[in-house]
């Protein structure tokens, strides 16, 4: 099937600005690009006029629990699948389910789901990169909204089991408080296999955090959030990715971390190693209001999510919202905002040469915006949705 999407102002990641165009697409995949007045091209099956529509690469959710009341931990392979048409809704075109600190079978049912439902996926589906592990081998200080009861200490051969019945999913990427014994070795068993490591739930000074980053870690976890703050003689982990050059992750909901706060992070790590997540929470998307996931009541207000005491405990807003709010938050041209929820994300799981910008050979995941910037239609594998 070939698409020819004619008249648009196509997102440059490299050039971090909209090019005048025509996309080809065949298949799921983008074919070329040509000419914005492109008229004839032989063996199209179907030419879109996007009448000068600005045209940007779907979202890339790497830190998700969930969305449209369905748990990424909690969900079967059918219940995985509905997950991913939910993201695929607002925008979010390719995601990886996150896991909590579970007990070890639990987290293997979720990424058998996750196995399945990537092995069955529909055209109106999201694409599942990989599995995101997010514990269990955090420090207990920082635990936020993790159960402490299924806290372990680093063990590189529970992990191995994780990464090896992640297979054949290409990526898992995983979380490690590296203050806690056996860290260096399972950071280095997990980079071996071929995972990816982020320090995240952390009580650790600088000097660990950097350490770590030599034992193999890329990114930080929801920085600010859960880990050792900046202090003028105690960097911890936020001085460390400030002053590093890994990837960061950052959570732009507006509650879990002030505008001022995302202003500087965006300064010091910039957005060629910044990443927006959104730590949502599976009550995410659904209307304001009070609702029971997990057995738990929780009410979903001002774009995040509360327990009825009043504690946050997850995001509520789609990781588009989060993308236009750092843009607003920061002052900067959306065309220096988009890399954070695109190019970022795949290039720290290493799935940059299949998503995360418009390029030929890459699949057809866009979104077409209105002239206010609102989305306008969602393409899944260059299929509308």
């Amino acid at each position: 099937m070939k698409r020819l999407y004619t008249n648009a102002l196509i997102y440059n990641t490299d050039a971090r600005g909209f090019l005048s165009g025509s996309m080809l697409v065949e298949d799921d995949k983008i074919a070329e690009f040509l000419p914005p007045d492109t008229i004839g091209v032989i063996g199209v099956d179907e030419k879109i006029d996007l009448d000068g529509a600005r045209v940007i690469p779907g979202m890339i959710d790497m830190h998700t629990h969930g969305h449209g009341g369905y748990e990424s931990t909690a969900v079967d392979g059918e219940g995985m699948i509905k997950l991913a048409k939910s993201y695929a809704s607002v925008g979010t075109t390719s995601f990886m389910p996150t896991l909590m600190s579970q007990p070890l079978e639990i987290l293997e049912g979720a990424v058998d789901a996750a196995k399945y439902a990537a092995a069955h996926a529909e055209p109106d589906c999201a694409h599942i990169l990989g599995v995101h592990l997010e514990g269990r081998y955090i420090s207990v200080e920082k635990k936020g909204a993790h159960n402490p009861d299924y806290i372990a200490p680093p063990n590189a051969d529970e992990l191995e089991r994780l990464i090896m019945c992640a297979k054949p999913l290409e990526r898992f990427h995983t979380i490690c408080a590296p203050e806690v014994p056996g860290a260096e070795e399972m950071i280095r068993r997990a980079v071996s296999l071929g995972a990816t490591v982020s320090i995240g739930h952390s009580n650790a000074d600088c000097e660990t955090c950097q350490k770590a980053v030599e034992w193999g870690a890329k990114s930080y976890t929801h920085l600010y959030n859960a880990m050792s703050a900046l202090k003028h003689r105690d960097p911890g982990c936020v001085g460390a990715a400030f002053a590093g050059d890994t990837f960061a992750e950052l959570i732009c909901d507006g509650v879990h971390i002030h505008h001022i706060a995302v202003k500087a992070a965006y300064r010091a790590i910039g957005n060629k190693r910044l990443v927006i997540v959104t730590d949502s929470a599976p009550s995410a998307g659904l209307p304001e209001g009070e609702y029971v996931m997990g057995g738990a009541r929780v009410v979903v207000r001002d774009g995040a999510v509360f327990l009825p005491d009043g504690t946050l405990t997850g995001g509520s807003i789609s990781l588009f919202e989060a993308m236009m709010n750092l843009a607003r938050f920061c002052s900067i041209p959306l065309e220096d905002a988009i890399p954070c929820a695109t190019a970022n994300p795949a290039k720290l799981v290493g799935a940059y040469d299949e998503v995360g910008s418009l390029e030929v050979g890459k699949r057809a995941d866009f979104i077409v915006l209105d002239k206010d910037n609102n989305i306008k239609q969602i393409f899944v594998g260059g299929v509308g949705l």
